[in-house]
């Protein structure tokens, strides 16, 4: 095995020569970090069928992660109508918080495609792609620290440990539309729990859709793994009724 002696140095002449000769050191490995990659399947079920399936595989390290994801309807949903949509996102981990950088999203409703992509300026994420505008203007102040779909999938998805348990308030911003999903209420039963809360309409919406639903129900089930806690159920209410993701990996 070749040796970095110049890199890191094993006995530095002079101590006072360390915190300087420490940052390469500290640098390489952190390059040399491995990406921890994950991928999870779940089945999307709505009105008692099911509908679709859902596919995420994420890779990160101590200070980066991407991502990307897929639905599909199958089965009769699949027949009567195709939809398909694609996420994806990279960016930095800071402290243990995401930092988006890039997020690309695609959907096929079996009639129209739609591309968007956005890119963050720091913590506010920027349009660059996509045809779509919101039925109303959204102000930039709010659009700060919003993350992109994927990421927040992610975030929710992931397993969780102690100190992020039902902690969740987070906004998303898809470039046309700004929502807030909370989860912070907590009901156990015995090896599981359940985190719920809601996922709120906040800009880029018509009048007529926020008379219709400002606000939906969601909760995320999560079972005890030992270590971590593992998402395996997630429930939400739509315009168009319910739906319910099963975790199948």
């Amino acid at each position: 095995m070749p040796r970095h002696s110049r890199l890191c140095p094993a006995r530095p002449r002079r101590a006072r020569r360390f915190p300087a000769l420490a940052l390469p050191c500290a640098a390489a490995l952190m390059a040399a970090t491995p990406s921890l990659a994950e991928t999870q399947g779940w089945s999307v079920h709505a009105f008692g069928l099911k509908v679709g399936e859902l596919r995420l595989t994420v890779s990160e390290n101590a200070t980066s992660y991407t991502g990307s994801g897929g639905f599909r309807t199958t089965g009769l949903a699949g027949v009567l109508r195709r939809i398909r949509f694609s996420v994806s996102a990279r960016g930095r981990i800071s402290q243990g918080s995401y930092r988006p950088i890039t997020y690309d999203g695609s959907i096929d409703t079996g009639r129209r495609v739609s591309e968007t992509r956005l890119e963050y300026s720091g913590t506010l994420p920027v349009k660059v792609a996509g045809a779509q505008d919101p039925a109303t203007p959204i102000p930039e102040a709010d659009l700060r620290g919003a993350h992109d779909p994927m990421t927040l999938m992610w975030q929710v998805l992931q397993d969780q440990d102690a100190k992020t348990l039902c902690q969740l308030s987070q906004t998303q911003y898809d470039g046309t539309r700004l929502v807030r999903i909370t989860l912070t209420s907590r009901s156990n039963d015995g090896d599981s729990v359940t985190c719920s809360g809601t996922y709120d309409r906040i800009g880029g919406y018509s009048a007529e859709e926020l008379a219709e639903m400002k606000t939906s129900p969601i909760s995320v089930t999560y079972r005890n793994t030992g270590a971590t806690w593992r998402a395996t159920q997630l429930r939400v209410k739509t315009r168009h009724g319910s739906a319910t993701l099963y975790r199948q990996d």
